[in-house]
């Protein structure tokens, strides 16, 4: 419900913000802005700052809505960028606004594009993020594409349905033979599934709010909406996925961004706003797909030919060593090579060598929150899927990607309640009065400790003790006897339902006056009987209050920054002339990277993408009797140099320009003079 985030008390904001750590001044928001708002923001920033700012059209989605791209700094392929891409999936309306706070703070500031471009695409998805400003509010990801997603001959003919007439649209519970669900112990208003293994049996079945519209005995299962831009991208693209699309750049908002970034060589680095977090949570492996580079079976006429016991699998550094030998010269087998050459999969999983500055980025960025106050714990942000922006970009592009969510559900602190201080010995050593004179809280403690039965509460057992029914070292005798904790506490553990819906619903009693849930009340459902409608409000657990965005931002985009500060940066180093003589000269120069990022990214270089810097020697009355004219510098580590040397004969005194040239990684130029 958008009145969740929009009519909270200023002390609730200020008590939350101060819970997450989120400095600088407080310039309070009323509101997101829907996708026409963002296009007119765009547009006066462009006015603001005319000589900074361009804007460009990219799609105009399925829906009818412009998808704008802003453009800032210098113009064309000679001077590195960085591609923003926000609110991919539509449905996380902070990314938006963190992708505008983005822009207007590098407008603002020449010194953000000082060597640098950026291309921010605020909204990746409009016609799906439309749907938080309107009524009855839902949430989906799917763009405005129509889509038979039960595949019957109609087309988005069952949809959500409001049926308590609240606005919003929740979920639908309803006692079943079989169901599968149960409530949350403690906590009726969440829900688990039952544990067939423990011996539970369901009690209630879910859906989502509504009614069946064609009537095929589905509840909501062709909603208004087609493809998720967010899967829509080619790496591990999903065929046939009910929000992938037709194919792998299907959508005209993917299709844009996939022609951009393939007609600009100079983007650098992507940054992604929306449900992942890279600087939090570094890119995972574990993927299974069909390439295993620690385990490669080689086919048995290529085994021969290889001269190879092809009964064992083998690494791709195995047969990398196996292979150069029997190479042209000049000619490298490095991985690209040899996984055509064995016809392997995709890579599914990021590089070791990519891992280790995505592990340092990754603790310098945890470090940089704690110095900004930053204690609250919070839950592990989402991992891509399959098919999504982040993974084509670091996959095929082969580019460093990092990605922000923002904000997250932070995590209960459970209240840490001293321990009782008595053992089962001590009980059997006390009196009645020693016993109850302990108090009923430290009783309770005990008993908890110990796996006493919940119907043997403190008060209980209090009363049996003072009354003589029962004596200390009774208790203690039959104590000794009971299965101790810790085998049900796994069972306790479970009983406790999803430890983020159980936050989520904290955050929402303690801070948002209890609207990010809505309670459970009956109602006579057409054909299901009588069912109760209520659950979690939609964008509640990935969307902060309005109020809280301006101070979100303080706190993360000056980040951003930081990062793109680590972008490579190559430079000519120690040029030097050695007189071999006879005309004969040795000219020896070092390839700096000045940034802490590798050119490329391993990712990169498996890939052969981005195009390799070029040094290239001009000048008149000179031979290169050793090395080329135009030198590719294919890759230089994050701070580390590379060396090359050239034979040159001069007839006499020459000028000769080195000339550095990169799309991605600056330029540089030195001159020299031989001979003479």
């Amino acid at each position: 419900m958008r009145i969740t985030y929009r009519l909270l008390m200023r002390g609730i904001f200020l008590f939350v913000a101060a819970i997450l750590a989120a400095t600088g001044p407080v310039l309070a928001v009323e509101k997101y802005s829907d996708p026409s708002s963002v296009n007119r923001r765009i547009e006066q920033l462009r006015k603001s700052y005319p000589s900074a700012v361009k804007v460009h059209k990219l799609a105009v989605t399925p829906g009818g809505r412009e998808m704008l791209m802003i453009e800032i700094g210098q113009s064309g392929t000679a001077v590195p960028a960085v591609f923003v891409g926000a609110n991919m999936s539509g449905i996380t309306p902070v990314a938006t606004e963190a992708a505008l706070s983005l822009a207007t703070r590098i407008a603002e500031d020449p010194l953000h594009t000082s060597g640098l471009t950026w291309y921010i695409v605020p909204v990746g998805n409009p016609d799906a993020y439309a749907r938080y400003f309107n009524t009855p509010l839902w949430s989906d990801p799917g763009n405005g594409r129509p889509f038979n997603d039960d595949t019957d001959d109609q087309t988005d003919e069952d949809g959500f349905n409001d049926l308590d007439g609240n606005g919003i649209i929740t979920q639908m519970r309803v006692k079943a033979p079989d169901g599968v669900w149960v409530p949350v112990e403690g906590e009726p208003r969440l829900m688990r599934k039952a544990d067939a293994t423990k011996g539970e049996k369901g009690i209630y079945r879910l859906y989502t709010e509504g009614i069946d519209d064609d009537g095929d005995g589905e509840y909501n299962e062709d909603p208004p909406g087609g493809t998720n831009v967010n899967v829509n991208f080619p790496h591990l693209f999903r065929n046939f996925g009910r929000r992938s699309g037709l194919y792998a750049g299907s959508e005209p908002e993917s299709a844009a961004i996939l022609k951009f970034a393939f007609q600009h060589p100079e983007i650098a680095m992507i940054l992604s706003f929306g449900q992942t977090n890279f600087l939090l949570s570094p890119p995972q492996g574990g993927r299974k797909g069909s390439f295993d580079s620690n385990s490669i079976r080689v086919p048995q006429d290529m085994g021969r030919m290889l001269g190879i016991d092809v009964s064992r699998p083998f690494t791709m550094a195995e047969i990398i060593e196996l292979v150069q030998p029997m190479l042209p010269a000049g000619m490298t087998a490095d991985e690209s090579l040899i996984a055509s050459f064995l016809g392997l999969g995709a890579v599914v999983n990021p590089l070791p060598e990519d891992m280790s500055f995505y592990n340092e980025i990754s603790s310098d960025y945890k470090e940089y929150l704690k110095k900004k106050g930053v204690t609250a714990e919070r839950f592990d942000p989402a991992q891509p899927e399959d098919g999504a922006f982040e993974l084509w970009a670091y996959y095929h592009l082969g580019l460093p990607v990092f990605s922000m969510d923002l904000w997250g559900v932070p995590r209960v602190k459970e209240e840490k309640k001293e321990g009782s201080g008595i053992t089962v010995d001590d009980l059997g050593k006390m009196s009645a009065e020693e016993f109850t004179g302990l108090g009923e809280e430290k009783i309770a403690a005990f008993l908890k400790e110990n796996g006493a039965p919940a119907q043997y509460n403190a008060s209980m057992v209090m009363g049996m003790v003072s009354g003589g029914q029962m004596k200390p070292a009774q208790m203690a005798a039959m104590m000794k006897q009971m299965p101790k904790p810790g085998g049900n506490g796994q069972k306790a553990d479970m009983k406790k339902g999803d430890p983020k819906e159980s936050a989520l619903l904290s955050f929402s009693d303690s801070y948002l006056e209890g609207k990010g849930f809505i309670p459970w009340k009956s109602y006579n459902h057409p054909t299901l009987g009588e069912v109760e409608i209520g659950g979690f409000a939609p964008f509640a657990g990935n969307t902060p209050p309005a109020a809280m965005v301006d101070s979100l931002m303080d706190l993360h985009i000056p980040y951003i920054f930081e990062l793109v500060k680590r972008l490579p940066a190559l430079a000519l180093t120690d040029v030097k002339v050695t007189d071999n003589g006879s005309g004969v000269y040795r000219l020896e120069l070092w390839v700096a990277n000045e940034g802490s990022l590798p050119f490329p990214t391993a990712m990169g270089k498996r890939n052969k993408v981005p195009a390799p810097a070029v040094i290239t020697l001009e000048g008149e009355g000179i031979e290169i009797l050793s090395g080329k004219k135009r030198t590719p510098v294919a890759v230089v580590g994050g701070l580390k140099s590379v060396r090359y040397t050239w034979l040159i004969r001069s007839t006499g005194k020459r000028t000769i320009t080195i000339s550095l040239e990169s799309h991605q990684a600056g330029n540089d130029t030195e001159q020299i003079i031989i001979g003479g």
